[in-house]
């Protein structure tokens, strides 16, 4: 049975206060000169599945011509919204490339279920490809990534697409501790700090909430990108994967990266010790260190 409106908001509420920490506030204070690093334009989009969302465009005040142009996509369980340190990350990524980050601020669980954040990012994958040239930017070296859900949205965008027989030219994508199977096991989950502050509040969030209460849904490739036939997974392009070593979905990070390695697709791929999920555009100990890394394979890698 579909959720309710009503229902719904009181479910988002109720999770979103279990979460252990607020990224607007836990950024380390010399982060937030980040957002002076880049010029930032809002672009609202009409209703895809009836709601509207935004991008934000992140142009860095060091911006070389030619430079590469990144797609940045939120974590936070597709429930928790875009918050300041997204804008921070992308501000820094941006002036790192010495380019360009769009940042998408697609509509959460709070008001919509499965497909529609993924629908809106590939409008907004659509809308980037369409303006790469207004931005002096590289055609052949546009990469996109995200983190936790952001992760699961930017492998499942490209499954998506190359299903529908439309692979987007993107040279690089960036899976930073996103999940594919939903059904996890729940003594494993327990081992290890995060968000959530209850496993009835995490599987609230992974299942009614995301799929509107239709758990059928959870065996969708377009939720579990792994579930996708071995013929598409193939066709992805070069794809990071960067795990945390007190992350519950740290195996399946390493599951995603020997299957696609199996298939021939070029993996870059690290667990980072002593990290929790979201420490990376969250900036917490150890960000800067995948960051370098994130962005000097965004430099490197081209279509």
């Amino acid at each position: 049975m579909a959720l309710s409106p009503e229902l719904r908001k009181i479910m988002a509420h109720d999770m979103l206060q279990n979460r252990k920490f607020d990224g607007d506030t836990d950024v380390p204070p010399e982060t937030r000169a980040f957002v002076d690093l880049a010029d930032m334009v809002t672009v609202e989009r009409p209703a895809i599945d009836g709601f509207p969302y935004k991008m934000y465009i992140f142009t860095a005040k060091n911006k070389k011509a030619d430079s590469p142009l990144h797609i940045n996509i939120h974590g936070g369980g597709w429930l928790i919204p875009h918050m300041f340190n997204d804008v921070l990350w992308s501000a820094w990524v941006a002036d790192q490339i010495q380019g360009v980050v769009v940042d998408l601020d697609y509509s959460t669980t709070k008001v919509a279920s499965f497909p529609v954040p993924l629908h809106q990012c590939e409008d907004a994958v659509c809308y980037v490809l369409d303006h790469i040239g207004e931005w002096e930017c590289d055609p052949k070296r546009v990469s996109m990534g995200g983190y936790s859900a952001g992760g699961q949205l930017t492998m499942s965008i490209m499954v998506d697409t190359i299903s529908r027989g439309k692979k987007l030219p993107i040279a690089l994508l960036i899976n930073g501790y996103g999940p594919n199977d939903m059904r996890f096991d729940e003594a494993a989950a327990k081992a290890v700090p995060e968000y959530w502050k209850t496993q009835e509040h995490r599987s609230a969030g992974f299942g009614i909430l995301m799929t509107d209460d239709n758990p059928a849904m959870l065996d969708d490739p377009t939720i579990d990108f792994m579930k996708a036939s071995d013929e598409i997974l193939a066709q992805l392009p070069t794809t990071m994967i960067l795990g945390a070593s007190n992350d519950v979905f740290r195996f399946q990070n390493l599951e995603q990266g020997k299957k696609l390695a199996s298939l021939g697709v070029q993996v870059l791929m690290k667990i980072y010790p002593d990290t929790m999920h979201g420490f990376i555009p969250h900036l917490m100990p150890h960000w800067e260190e995948a960051g370098k890394w994130i962005v000097h394979s965004i430099m490197c890698t081209s279509i």
